[in-house]
């Protein structure tokens, strides 16, 4: 056999092992940077949109569980990075923890992170500056990836007619936490963070567990209406709406399902104080969509409050520092 045949036939069973081990179902974990984007009719990776059964939220059995450090990804004066991974049912779910370089037990902020397309997200970015913040102020962070993102588990893009999505994710993510014990994190004193989509999954899943953390701060939230989520992302694209209204229809054929898609409907079960900080100047989620939040919180007696940051957009500039000193001031108040 010639040298340049044998090259010729290494290669060709390379190709056949990269083929075999290709991702071919939602079992199959991904690499960082390269996660395709789903096209699914619930969970769109391609957008922010995320759909959920809220019912299904309400009666799913959570069961999350092996919470455990990877890896040690970066050591500061004031905190230490590591790599996580967890699971979320039958799905394995990455994140980081960045913990304070201070001796004790210390109250945890779950973050859930807003919208990036899965190809460009790498684990526990987006929220950097704010996973900082919050170590350095004597909390735990712990940012998760959830389904689809990073190393976790990715979905399989068919329709599901209760889906779970990244709420499932941030319920377990508490769950798993918890039985987890670690040495430096207080688990009776949670607090969670959700910016943009993840404003909405935390929402979402305070809705589907009222006593999941003691307090929640939505950083320029999403919509808790699912209709108006469907108007600004599925409407204009054409593939996704076809998809999208094929699998569950539309807010006007079939209003009851949309409303109870909606955290909306059902937030006379949430039972921790909330603070919302949206900019005035925000082109992504309009500010008018935590105004009716907050109203609809109000309507149930809930203790909520709005910041409004004006001329900012939706990822803060000029005014972050004061949300962030807003931020560890409401969440030292409600864990300490």
């Amino acid at each position: 056999m010639t040298s340049r045949l044998a090259r010729l036939l290494v290669l060709l069973a390379l190709a056949g092992l990269l083929a075999a081990c290709a991702p071919a179902s939602s079992t199959t974990l991904g690499v960082p940077g390269t996660a395709p984007v789903l096209l699914g009719a619930h969970n769109d990776t391609s957008t922010p949109f995320n759909l959920v059964s809220v019912p299904a939220l309400l009666t799913h059995r959570y069961d999350g569980h092996g919470l455990r450090v990877t890896g040690t990804l970066q050591r500061e004066l004031a905190f230490t990075r590591y790599a996580v991974v967890y699971r979320s049912g039958a799905l394995s779910v990455t994140g980081v923890l960045v913990v304070p370089n201070r001796p004790g037990r210390h109250p945890v902020v779950v973050i859930a992170h807003g919208y990036n397309a899965p190809a460009r997200y790498t684990s526990g970015s987006m929220l950097v500056r704010e996973q900082v913040y919050l170590a350095q102020s004597g909390f735990v962070a712990f940012q998760i990836d959830y389904r689809n993102y990073a190393r976790s588990t990715r979905e399989s893009p068919d329709p599901v007619a209760r889906p779970l999505g990244y709420p499932a994710d941030l319920v377990n993510a508490v769950s798993a936490l918890k039985k987890a014990r670690l040495p430096f994190a207080d688990a009776s004193r949670i607090g969670l963070l959700g910016r943009s989509m993840g404003g909405g999954v935390v929402l979402q899943a305070l809705v589907a567990r009222p006593h999941l953390a003691r307090a929640a701060v939505l950083y320029s939230p999403v919509s808790s209406l699912a209709a108006d989520n469907y108007r600004r992302w599925v409407v204009p694209d054409p593939a996704l709406r076809r998809r999208v209204e094929g699998a569950f229809g539309t807010p006007a054929s079939r209003p009851a399902f949309w409303r109870s898609a909606s955290s909306r409907s059902y937030l006379d079960r949430i039972d921790v104080p909330l603070q919302i900080d949206h900019g005035t100047a925000d082109p992504v989620c309009p500010v008018r969509w935590s105004e009716a939040t907050t109203r609809a919180l109000e309507a149930r007696g809930k203790d909520v409050t709005l910041y409004e940051y004006p001329g900012e957009d939706h990822r803060f500039d000029r005014s972050w520092p004061r949300f962030m000193h807003r931020t560890v001031t409401f969440l030292h108040a409600r864990l300490d």
